[in-house]
C-alpha cells in the first residue's frame, strides 16, 4: 500500500511539471503591465557594427473577448556604434549637456521614438490586426515589425510540434520555423530556425521560452546571418519580458 501511495505521489508530481500539450494563447488581463528589455547587436565585420539596448513599457488597456489592445512606449535607448574607425554612442538617460556632439546628433533622431506611443490591437494568438504609432517617427515602423510577437498556431502544441511565420522586410523575406523542444514546469521551449531570401540570403537560429499559462514570451534569443553583395552581417537579438 505504501509503495502504491508513493507511486501515486511521484506520478502526480510529474504531471504537475510535465505537460503533454499546450494551447498557446495570450491570456492577458486589462491593467496588466510588462517591462520589455531588448538587446540587439549588428556585426558587419571590418565595416563596423552596433550594439543597442532598449527598455519599453507595455500596458494592456483594453480586452474584448479573444482580443486586446496594448499601449507601448520606449523608456530608454542606449547605443554604441563603430563606423569608419570611429566609436559613437548615445544614452537617453543622460542630460543633453552631458552628451558629446555625436550624442546630441543621435538625440535629435531618437527623441521622436521616445515620445511615440505604440497602440497595438492583437488577437489572443498574438496576431496584430492594427498598429498605430502617434506621433509617427522615423524608424518606428521597422522597430514595431521587429518587436512583433509570434503568431501562435490554432491547435495545441506538444513536443515535436512546429509551425512557421513569414515576414517581408527591407526587400528580404524571412521564413521562421518554431519547433517545440520541451514542455516542462509550465514553460514551452521552442527551437528557432529559418531562411532569409531576397536582397540577402542567410539563416535564422535561436530559442524562445513561453509561459504556458499567460502566453508571455519570457525570453527570446535569435541570430540572423545574412550575406549580401559579398558582405556578411550578423544580427543578434535578446528579448526579455517581465510582468510588473
Amino acid at each position: 500500500m505504501k509503495k502504491l501511495l508513493l507511486l501515486f505521489v511521484v506520478a502526480t508530481s510529474l504531471s504537475a511539471f510535465c505537460q503533454d500539450s499546450v494551447l498557446l494563447r495570450a491570456n492577458y488581463n486589462e491593467g496588466d503591465e510588462f517591462l520589455i528589455d531588448l538587446e540587439q547587436s549588428q556585426n558587419m565585420g571590418a565595416a563596423g557594427g552596433m550594439d543597442m539596448k532598449i527598455k519599453m513599457n507595455m500596458s494592456i488597456i483594453k480586452k474584448e473577448g479573444d482580443s486586446f489592445t496594448a499601449a507601448s512606449k520606449i523608456s530608454t535607448i542606449k547605443m554604441n556604434m563603430l563606423q569608419g574607425g570611429m566609436i559613437m554612442d548615445f544614452d537617453s538617460t543622460k542630460k543633453e549637456e552631458d552628451l558629446d556632439e555625436t550624442g546630441k546628433m543621435f538625440k535629435q533622431q531618437f527623441d521622436p521614438m521616445l515620445k511615440a506611443l505604440i497602440t497595438t490591437k492583437m488577437t489572443n494568438r498574438g496576431e496584430a490586426t492594427d498598429i498605430k504609432v502617434e506621433p509617427m517617427a522615423p524608424g518606428m515602423e521597422e522597430f514595431v515589425k521587429q518587436s512583433s510577437s509570434i503568431k501562435y498556431p490554432e491547435e495545441k502544441v506538444s513536443v515535436g510540434s512546429s509551425w512557421s511565420t513569414e515576414l517581408n522586410q527591407q526587400g528580404m523575406k524571412i521564413v521562421t520555423k518554431y519547433t517545440v523542444s520541451k514542455i516542462i514546469e509550465g514553460k514551452v521551449y521552442l527551437d528557432v530556425t529559418g531562411d532569409v531570401s531576397g536582397m540577402g540570403a542567410g539563416k535564422v537560429t535561436g530559442a524562445i521560452v513561453i509561459d504556458a499559462t499567460t502566453g508571455v514570451q519570457d525570453t527570446a534569443n535569435t541570430e540572423v546571418k545574412v550575406s549580401a553583395n559579398g558582405a556578411e552581417v550578423i544580427i543578434t537579438a535578446k528579448v526579455k519580458t517581465t510582468k510588473i
